[in-house]
């Protein structure tokens, strides 16, 4: 299995269930992050693509995160998780895309999804179209993504996209193009990510919606083979919290600290997360000793998932982190 970080940019600030330690979003701060996460042998480095999470509204905008870790590390996947085709014109994130991958010498995974935070849309005056409208645009953004990293004279012709002779040039580093992550769970989404995806990512609300996650699986294995295509052609990765620590006496003084915390989107977090086992029931959290989060992740490698993407519950703090790497990866070697 692969383990990576999900970069946690933005200030949870003791109330945000994704970054409830961090007060404030500072360079130093997330850039140490970034060398602990390598330094503790994780492989890749992911972002997630909006503008104003968490209760300050403190973050910093994907696409010039990951141009900055580009240069800064070597060898470890980046990409956005999941990036929203709602923000930008597909053109334009081809090319952008483009010169990550090429800075980062070809490790950029490009991660998608139809974007969800109407709030933010409406605050930063972009268009927010029903569910479905999404979608569409989402599939074609991939057709305009794909034509871009690929043809010489890229032209396209859709609903809601038309490019015409845009030049992308010089191409992607990656062969034939950057590998396509896309997130969702939905039936429509399944199908969409059946027909285009190098990847599929779940991420906790997709889990948490409509039917298990079990179910979920079944159904994308199905919507593969109708396809034509291998279910074991396509990578399987899984968006997860994570809480760990030495002994069950240190994780309770842990969870102590950290917990309650809300529950749900941004703009409805209507639950509460009272402890250790409300967080592992309700959002699939893994947290424990090192044996137990290795059993946790167990579940989920036996589902056919083997990249998990990490927020680590106690960053800034890197004691999760450091005994992730030492002794629940070592795990899955």
């Amino acid at each position: 299995m692969q383990f990576d970080w999900m970069v946690q940019c933005y200030a949870g600030d003791g109330v945000f269930r994704d970054t409830p330690m961090l007060e404030t979003v500072e360079r130093e701060t997330i850039l140490n992050g970034v060398d602990a996460a390598i330094d503790n042998g994780l492989e890749g480095l992911w972002a997630p693509d909006h503008f104003m999470l968490g209760p300050k509204a403190e973050e910093y905008e994907v696409w010039t995160l990951l141009s900055a870790l580009a240069e800064r590390t070597d060898d470890v996947d980046i990409g956005p998780l999941v990036g929203s085709i709602t923000y930008r014109n597909p053109a334009l994130l081809a090319k952008m895309a483009t010169t990550v991958d090429i800075l980062s010498e070809g490790r950029l995974k490009l991660g998608l999804g139809a974007g969800w935070h109407e709030e933010e849309h409406r605050a930063y005056g972009f268009d927010f179209p029903d569910i479905d409208t999404r979608i569409e645009m989402l599939e074609e953004s991939i057709h305009v993504v794909k034509a871009m990293f690929t043809e010489d004279h890229p032209t396209y012709e859709g609903e809601h996209y038309q490019i015409d002779d845009a030049l992308n040039n010089p191409k992607p580093t990656s062969e034939p193009h950057p590998p396509i992550v896309i997130g969702g769970a939905g039936p429509r989404m399944l199908r969409l990510i059946a027909r285009h995806a190098d990847e599929w990512n779940v991420e906790i609300s997709a889990r948490a919606r409509g039917k298990p996650i079990e179910f979920k699986v079944r159904k994308f294995d199905e919507y593969l083979e109708n396809e034509g295509r291998d279910p074991d052609d396509v990578r399987r990765s899984w968006l997860a919290h994570v809480l760990v620590r030495e002994d069950e006496a240190a994780v309770e003084d842990a969870v102590d600290n950290i917990f309650p915390l809300p529950w749900g989107e941004e703009s409805d977090m209507d639950e509460e997360l009272s402890d250790a086992d409300d967080a592992r029931e309700k959002g699939s959290m893994l947290i424990g000793t090192p044996s137990q989060v290795a059993s946790q992740i167990e579940a989920i490698r036996d589902l056919g998932f083997d990249r998990l993407q990490l927020m680590f519950l106690d960053f800034p703090g890197e004691r999760s982190m450091e005994l992730f790497g030492d002794e629940v990866a070592p795990e899955f070697q």
